[in-house]
């Protein structure tokens, strides 16, 4: 159970992390706000790492994976869905983006020759179903179907990270919260060079009472990678991938208490929540 309880942390921690974004978004526009939270996110676990490990073993060919782990997602994958929701709407996107439990899934059979038991199949099936249900805004917008590519490729992205962290940290040879930091300090300098020489923005830090609410999302985003790569290293992806992605509903959730401002909660909302929780509820009785 150690592994389903680490999954839902971190999809807890996700979800803290975007309604502290969000509320720095809601103060003050903040050109640099998604830079801090991924600086912070590296710090928190670079800094982890440090105290709990005296012996980092950092360039090794182990651990190549998490560079690219680290500049597909959050680097591409930022791109990707930045992309949806500027033709398509958020609604749409987030819908498209939240199936990555059924993609990790099939991959996890595909690739690392997982074999799910049927309820959590069911399970999968039915957490997917309360994502959509929670992200789907029903928006009336018109947009050139290949556009849909950007948000299924950002999805599939996802899906192969998931892979990928549950791949590399299966040889034993790197730390979970070490192959997290290699991740997070990559997309740390990608990310600052997709902005500032790709988008042109110049480097302007908000004021502080704006910085600490991007600052304090940073520090929980590194939370929920941490918990993430530690569930990976424990437990199958078809167990692991739906329990992490399903930050969505833990949003709806918290909004009343840390967004109430901000955000509504809706009887649609609640219904996907309570499709998600019975997914979790099913995966976690189908392990095996």
């Amino acid at each position: 159970m150690l592994p389903i309880f680490f999954g839902i942390l971190t999809s807890i921690c996700f979800a803290i992390a975007s309604l502290l974004a969000q509320r720095g978004y809601h103060v003050a526009p903040a050109p640099w706000g998604a830079w801090i939270t991924i600086a912070a996110n590296a710090v928190f676990l670079v800094g982890g790492h440090l105290l709990v490990e005296s012996d980092t073993r950092l360039f090794v060919l182990d651990n190549l994976i998490f560079v690219a782990v680290g500049l597909f997602v959050p680097g591409v994958t930022r791109v990707l869905s930045f992309r949806g929701i500027r033709t398509m709407g958020s609604s749409i996107t987030s819908t498209i983006v939240n199936t990555t439990p059924m993609f990790s899934t099939v991959l996890a059979i595909a690739i690392l020759g997982e074999r799910p038991a049927p309820l959590v199949l069911l399970g999968v099936l039915l957490t997917v179903g309360g994502l959509v249900t929670v992200s789907w805004g029903g928006e009336k917008t018109s947009y050139p179907k290949i556009e849909l590519i950007f948000p299924f490729l950002c999805a599939l992205l996802f899906s192969i990270k998931d892979i990928a962290v549950r791949w590399g940290l299966g040889s034993g040879g790197t730390q979970p919260i070490l192959a997290a930091a290699i991740a997070a300090l990559t997309s740390t300098i990608e990310i600052f060079v997709i902005i500032r020489c790709f988008q042109g923005v110049k480097f302007v830090l908000p004021p502080l009472q704006v910085a600490r609410w991007f600052v304090s999302s940073g520090i929980f985003t590194g939370a929920s990678f941490l918990f993430m790569y530690v569930a990976f290293s424990m437990e199958r992806v078809s167990i692991v991938a739906p329990l992490v992605n399903s930050y969505t509903v833990f949003v709806s959730i918290l909004t009343p208490f840390m967004a109430r401002q901000i955000e509504s909660v809706t009887g649609r909302k609640l219904a996907g929540a309570a499709l998600v929780v019975a997914g979790i509820f099913a995966v976690s009785l189908g392990k095996d």
